[in-house]
C-alpha cells in the first residue's frame, strides 16, 4: 500500500473536492443555458400560443390559448434570479392574457398551471423586485386578481352533490352539456394547494371549502383497504377503474394530502396521508417498485411502473423514509442507465417498455425526488444522477429550437411537442439540484419588512412575512411562501366571516340549474357566472388536532403512530362504463391478463431491473 504523506492527503483531499465543485458549477451553468434555449425559443417561435414545437419551429395551441407556457414559466425567472426579464413577462401576461373566452379546459390542469403559476408569480414579485410592489401586496395585485379570476371559472365544476368536480369546464359557460361524469383521481384531489392559499389572499372561502369537500368525498370512498382507484363517477362517487396505484390519475392526489397538511399546519390532512401510505406500502410495493393492485383486493392488477411513480420518494423524504426513497430512486436510475430516459410505462413482467408507452415527455419527477434526496443526506451520488439526465437531455433532445418530447425511449425518435412543466418543473429542478445555497431552502425568518399582529385567541400572534418559513412546491413546482399564510385572512377569519349553511348548496343549485350551470355549448344566455366571494359550499367542521407550525416533527415520527380508522367500508355497487358515455379502456382488460401471470412470476425476480436484465 502506498501511504502520502499527511499534507499531501489534504491536498488530495482538496484538489478533488474543489474539481468536483467546478464540475457542479458548469452543470449548473449548463442548465440555466438549457431554459434561456427553450424559454428564448418559445417566446421567439410560439408566443402568445400555450406550447413550443421544437422541430418546426412553430407554437401550438394546447391547453387553452392563454400563453400557458409564459405563465407557467414565470416564476421559473425568479428561481434563477432572471428579475429583469420576470418584470417583462410579467408586462406581457397583465397586457394579453384574457380568461373570458369559449374554450374548454382540464379543470386539473388549468389549476396546476395557471392557478398555480399565477399565485406564485404574484407572491414572489417582492422577491423579483418589483417596484412599486402593488398596493395591499400580497393581498391584492394583478396577478392576484387573475387567479382569482380563472379559478373562478373552474368553480362551476365543483357545484355537484357529492362535491366531486367534472373533468372539464368552458371558461364562459360552464359544464358542457357532453361532459362526461368521469373522473380521474389526481383530478379531484389536485387543489387545496392552489385554492387554499387564494382563499386566504382574498378571503374567499369558496375556493377552500371547494377544494375540501373534493378531499374530503374522495377519502370517503376509499375501500376498506384503504385504497383509492383512478377514475370515479362524480354523481354516485362510484369507482369506474378500480385499479389502485401511484402513477398517473393518482399520484397528485396522495402529494396534496401530505403537502397540503405541511402548508396550511392541518393534521387532519396528514392523518388521511398517513393512513393511505400504510395501505400502498403493504399492498403496493415490491423491491420498492409500486405496482398497480385491485383497490377492493389488494391483488395484482398492472405489474407496470410509470415515470410518474418517480415523484414518490420525494414524499417519503418528507415523512422520514430515506431508505426506501433511495431504492426507488435507483431503481428508476436503473432505467436511466439503460435508456436514457425513464418510460412512460415499463413492465416488470417482461422486463421491457411497454409497448405504445415509450415515450417520454420530457418530465421532472427524477430530477424533482433528487432534490429532494440530495438537501437530505448531501451526498453528492444523486447530483451525478442528475448530470446523466441532463447530459441525456442535451444529446437527445436538443433541437434548434427547443427540447423535444422523445417519442421512444428506445430509439430516441422525437415529437415535435415541448410541454410547458419542461420550463416550469425539470429545468427549476436541475437548477436547485446544483444549487448549494438558494433563498428557497431557507426556512427561517429572511423578510426585512415583517408584520406582526394578534392573531386569532388560540394562535396568539400572526406573523407576516411573505419571503420567509420555506415554500412549499405544487405539484407543478410553483413554490408557495408559507410566510404569506397569515398576511392577508387565516382560516379562523375565512370561518368567522363565512355565513354558509349545510343547504345552501342544494338550494343554490336548484334555483340556478335551469340556465347555463350545465350548459350547451351553443347557450342562448351568458348571464350566469359564478362570482368568487359568493359562497357555495358547506363549511367543514374545524378539526380537533392543534397542529405546530413547522411539522417535521410529526410528520417524521413513526409511519404507524397514528391510529388507524375503524371504518370498515363495502364496496358500492358496480356501475356499467356504458352509462356514462365513457369509452371502456381496452388495454386494462388485456393487462389484467398479465396481472395473473405476474402472481405466478413473484417468486422469478421480476421486480429486479438491472442494466444487465434489460
Amino acid at each position: 500500500m502506498v501511504r502520502f504523506p499527511l499534507f499531501l492527503h489534504s491536498f488530495l483531499v482538496f484538489v478533488v473536492s474543489h474539481s468536483s465543485q467546478d464540475e457542479d458549477l458548469q452543470y449548473k451553468k449548463k442548465v440555466i443555458e438549457m431554459f434561456d434555449h427553450g424559454y428564448n425559443s418559445y417566446m421567439t417561435y410560439a408566443y402568445p400560443k400555450d406550447e413550443l414545437k421544437p422541430l418546426s419551429c412553430d407554437g401550438a395551441t394546447t391547453w387553452g390559448n392563454y400563453s400557458l407556457t409564459l405563465i407557467d414559466s414565470l416564476d421559473t425567472l425568479v428561481i434563477m434570479g432572471k428579475y429583469d426579464e420576470f418584470k417583462k413577462s410579467y408586462q406581457k401576461v397583465l397586457d394579453n392574457v384574457r380568461f373570458d373566452i369559449n374554450k374548454n379546459v382540464s379543470v386539473f390542469e388549468t389549476n396546476i398551471r395557471v392557478v398555480g403559476g399565477l399565485l406564485s408569480a404574484h407572491l414572489l414579485m417582492d422577491r423579483a423586485g418589483v417596484s412599486p410592489l402593488p398596493e395591499g401586496w400580497p393581498c391584492s395585485g394583478p396577478l392576484l386578481d387573475l387567479a382569482a379570476d380563472i379559478a373562478s371559472r373552474l368553480l362551476p365544476a365543483f357545484a355537484t352533490e357529492t362535491g366531486l368536480p367534472y373533468g372539464a369546464i368552458n371558461l364562459l359557460y360552464g359544464v358542457p352539456a357532453c361532459e362526461t361524469t368521469v373522473t380521474g383521481t389526481a383530478s379531484i384531489g389536485t387543489f387545496i394547494l392552489e385554492f387554499g392559499m387564494l382563499s386566504r389572499l382574498t378571503g374567499d372561502p369558496t375556493y377552500e371549502h371547494a377544494a375540501r369537500r373534493a378531499l374530503s368525498a374522495l377519502y370517503d370512498a376509499r375501500s376498506s383497504l384503504n385504497l383509492v382507484g383512478n377514475h370515479i363517477e362524480i354523481t354516485m362517487a362510484d369507482w369506474v377503474y378500480k385499479e389502485a396505484g401511484i402513477g398517473g390519475n393518482v399520484d397528485s392526489y396522495y402529494e396534496y394530502l401530505l403537502k397540503g397538511g405541511l402548508l396550511f399546519n392541518d393534521y387532519s390532512l396528514i392523518e388521511q396521508f398517513k393512513t393511505l401510505y400504510k395501505a400502498v406500502i403493504k399492498y403496493m410495493q415490491h423491491e420498492f417498485w409500486y405496482i398497480w393492485v385491485n383497490m377492493y383486493t389488494g391483488l395484482p392488477a398492472i405489474p407496470s411502473v410509470s415515470t410518474l411513480d418517480a415523484f414518490w420518494p420525494s414524499l417519503q423524504i418528507l415523512i422520514g423514509d430515506i431508505k426506501s426513497a433511495s431504492k426507488t430512486l435507483m431503481n428508476f436510475y436503473s432505467l436511466i442507465t439503460h435508456y436514457g430516459f425513464t418510460p412512460e410505462l415499463f413492465s416488470l413482467l417482461r422486463g421491457q417498455v411497454q409497448q405504445r408507452s415509450e415515450v417520454y415527455p420530457l418530465r421532472p419527477e427524477f430530477v424533482e425526488s433528487l432534490v429532494y434526496m440530495y438537501r437530505a443526506t448531501g451526498d453528492k451520488m444523486w447530483r451525478t444522477m442528475g448530470k446523466q439526465v441532463i447530459d441525456s437531455l442535451e444529446l437527445s433532445a436538443r433541437t434548434a429550437c427547443g427540447y423535444a418530447t422523445i417519442s421512444n425511449v428506445v430509439t430516441h425518435q422525437l415529437e415535435d411537442k415541448m410541454e410547458s412543466f419542461f420550463l416550469s418543473e425539470t429545468t427549476k429542478y436541475l437548477y436547485l439540484l446544483f444549487s448549494d445555497e438558494h433563498w428557497v431552502f431557507n426556512k427561517g425568518l429572511s423578510d426585512e419588512n415583517v408584520t406582526v399582529t394578534e392573531g386569532h385567541d388560540r394562535d396568539g400572534y400572526q406573523i407576516c412575512a411573505p419571503n420567509s418559513f420555506g415554500y412549499v412546491f405544487t405539484t407543478e413546482a410553483h413554490p408557495l411562501p408559507r410566510g404569506a399564510l397569515d398576511c392577508c385572512f387565516n382560516y379562523h377569519d375565512i370561518k368567522k366571516s363565512s355565513f354558509l349553511q349545510e343547504n345552501v348548496y342544494k338550494k343554490y343549485v336548484e334555483r340556478r340549474k335551469k340556465k347555463t350551470l350545465f350548459s350547451t355549448d351553443e347557450p342562448t344566455s351568458r348571464s350566469f357566472m359564478y362570482i368568487p366571494s359568493l359562497p357555495l359550499f358547506p363549511v367543514l367542521r374545524e378539526t380537533s388536532y392543534t397542529v405546530n407550525h413547522f411539522l417535521v416533527n410529526i410528520v417524521r415520527s413513526h409511519p404507524y403512530s397514528f391510529p388507524r380508522s375503524t371504518m370498515e367500508r363495502q364496496p358500492k355497487r358496480q356501475t356499467d362504463n356504458a352509462e356514462f358515455n365513457c369509452p371502456i379502456r381496452k388495454w386494462y382488460s388485456y393487462l389484467e391478463v398479465n396481472g395473473m401471470e405476474f402472481v405466478k412470476a413473484r417468486g422469478k425476480r421480476a421486480f429486479r431491473v438491472m442494466n444487465n436484465d434489460i
